[in-house]
C-alpha cells in the first residue's frame, strides 16, 4: 500500500511536469524506454538493486545510459529516483504514469479474460458496451485464460465483472449448499 502511494506521488509529479512543458508524448516514450533499459536488463537491474553500490556509481550508469538519449526531464527524473533511493519503484511509477495519461486522454484500460481468442467483431461489441457503461474510450487487452470453461471476465481498474461459467457454477453451488432440503 505504501509502495503504491509513493509510486503515485512520483508519477503525479512527472505527469504534471510533462503536461506543464507540453511534452506528454515525449516523456511517455522516453520514460518507458528508460524503465525498460533499467528494469528489463538483468545485469543493469541487479546493479541498480544492489544495496552495496552507491548512489554516485548508479548515477554514473544512468548518465552513460540516458544523458542526451532521452528527454532532459526524464533523465533528471531517473536521477532523482536514484538519489532518493526509489529506483525500485520505476515499473510501478511507469504504470501509474500510464494510468494518468489514459485518464487525461479520456480513456480507460480494460482487460477481458476469455477461454479462447475473440473475433474482431466480438471485441468491437465488448468495447462498445464497455465504453457505453464507463462513459470513456476503452483500451481493451485480451488475455486467453484456458482455465475458464466459458464466458468472460472483465477487469476495469479495481473492479472485476465475472460472467464466466466457472463463477456461475460456483454461485450455484453456494446457493444449493445454503438451501434447505
Amino acid at each position: 500500500m505504501l509502495k503504491r502511494a509513493i509510486s503515485a506521488r512520483y508519477a503525479g509529479a512527472l505527469f504534471a511536469l510533462a503536461k506543464e512543458t507540453g511534452k506528454l508524448e515525449t516523456v511517455e516514450r522516453d520514460f518507458a524506454r528508460a524503465v525498460e533499459t533499467l528494469d528489463g536488463n538483468a545485469d543493469v537491474d541487479a546493479f541498480m538493486a544492489h544495496p552495496a553500490i552507491g548512489v554516485v556509481d548508479k548515477l554514473q550508469v544512468a548518465e552513460s545510459l540516458f544523458s542526451g538519449k532521452v528527454d532532459a526531464a526524464v533523465y533528471d527524473f531517473v536521477c532523482l529516483l536514484i538519489e532518493k533511493k526509489r529506483e525500485q519503484y520505476l515499473r510501478m511509477i511507469l504504470e501509474d504514469f500510464g494510468a494518468l495519461l489514459m485518464e487525461h486522454r479520456g480513456k480507460q484500460k480494460a482487460t477481458v479474460f476469455t477461454p479462447y481468442e475473440l473475433s474482431p467483431e466480438t471485441k468491437s461489441s465488448i468495447i462498445a458496451g464497455l465504453e457505453k457503461s464507463a462513459g470513456k474510450k476503452i483500451d481493451l487487452e485480451q488475455v486467453v485464460d484456458k482455465t475458464l470453461i466459458g464466458g468472460i471476465k472483465v477487469q476495469i481498474g479495481d473492479m472485476v465483472y465475472d460472467g464466466s461459467v466457472r463463477s456461475g457454477l460456483e454461485r450455484m453451488r453456494e446457493a444449493l449448499g445454503a438451501a434447505r432440503l
